[in-house]
């Protein structure tokens, strides 16, 4: 059993039995990051759970959402100064969002030079379809921290986000297809964090266990062929990178 447990991307806002799972986080000393979609969702979730040890929630936009809820544009400017912990925000130019695709950049691109500004702020963005557009925008010399959620581009932008010292968070639904894998080997160890985005991976749409985090360890020791106590210090030493 690994004994350090982080999650940088979950959404327990969408679970029903956030009690329970709350529970579970702080008996096992998890960090864990979790991420709204709306600043109203953030809101919500501030005021029911307030700030645990060792959950930390993100301010949310979620670009697919961002056209049908435009009266949150400004909602999430309003709180930006306040939240060290941003997201989930970032494109998303499949087929249902294409029409959003400006609204969705202009935001973007607005989120991404205030944050700058503030220097502190760590992001944790959705980019399908988009990554080169939100490579683009972020660039190579963001001030503060970035976490690419769930990459699911070409080898070509992975490159480039390398280079640019982003972060990526795998989960075990990447590590269950060759594309995936394939991503995560070209990734260096130094640059890799663990996210469920429960419940959006097949193992936590049910229920959220903190075993899963145990698991992906083991998966991502296995596939980079790192000793497992070895790679769960290497993901300590990432995550604390990554709050520093």
């Amino acid at each position: 059993m690994s004994n350090f447990y982080f999650d940088v991307h979950m959404h327990l806002d969408l679970y029903k039995d956030t009690e329970k799972i709350v529970n579970q986080i702080l008996n096992y000393k998890s960090y864990t990051i979790a991420v709204t979609n709306l600043p109203y969702l953030y809101d919500r979730a501030i005021n029911k759970f307030g700030e645990q040890r060792y959950i930390r929630f993100a301010l949310g936009l979620h670009p697919e959402l961002i056209e049908q809820f435009p009266e949150q544009i400004p909602h999430f400017f309003e709180r930006l100064g306040h939240c060290r912990y941003i997201g989930e925000i970032g494109l998303d130019f499949g087929k249902s969002n294409y029409n959003s695709k400006m609204l969705q950049m202009n935001t973007f691109e607005k989120i991404i030079k205030t944050c700058d500004d503030f220097e502190n702020k760590i992001l944790s963005v959705h980019s399908r379809k988009a990554e080169k557009e939100v490579i683009d925008i972020i660039g190579a010399d963001f001030n503060g921290k970035i976490i690419l959620h769930w990459y699911s581009g070409n080898m070509t932008e992975l490159s480039r986000a390398i280079r640019n010292n982003y972060y990526f968070s795998i989960n075990g639904d990447m590590l269950a297809s060759k594309k995936g894998r394939d991503i995560v080997n070209e990734i260096p160890l130094e640059r890799i964090l663990i996210e469920s985005d429960a419940p959006f991976t097949k193992d936590t749409r049910e229920s959220y266990n903190i075993m899963y985090i145990d698991n992906l360890i083991s998966k991502l020791s296995n596939l980079k062929n790192v000793d497992k106590h070895k790679m769960s210090n290497i993901l300590k030493g990432n995550f604390s990178k990554l709050l520093k």
